[in-house]
């Protein structure tokens, strides 16, 4: 497991336009060399607001042990 140190703000998630939120957020990612899963996970839960993050406490508090960017990033398009 490793989580790699990177200066990133992400903007709050969009509910309204996920697909435009996440090409973004990857543009984000790649200009900062982000690569590890989990560094990418943590980033989108840190960019969540109040109300999807109680909508999608489950796979916050027990995210899968591998794949979590993709796992969060699937459950996010397909919950809005």
């Amino acid at each position: 497991m490793s989580i790699e140190t990177v200066a990133l703000k992400l903007p709050t998630f969009w509910t309204t336009c996920q697909s435009a939120w996440f090409a973004q957020t990857e543009a984000q990612f790649a200009l900062r060399g982000i690569t590890a899963d989990e560094t990418k996970y943590y980033h989108v839960v840190a960019a969540l607001d109040a109300a999807t993050a109680s909508r999608s406490l489950a796979i916050i508090s027990s995210p899968p042990s591998t794949c979590k960017y993709s796992a969060i990033k699937s459950f996010l398009i397909d919950a809005h």
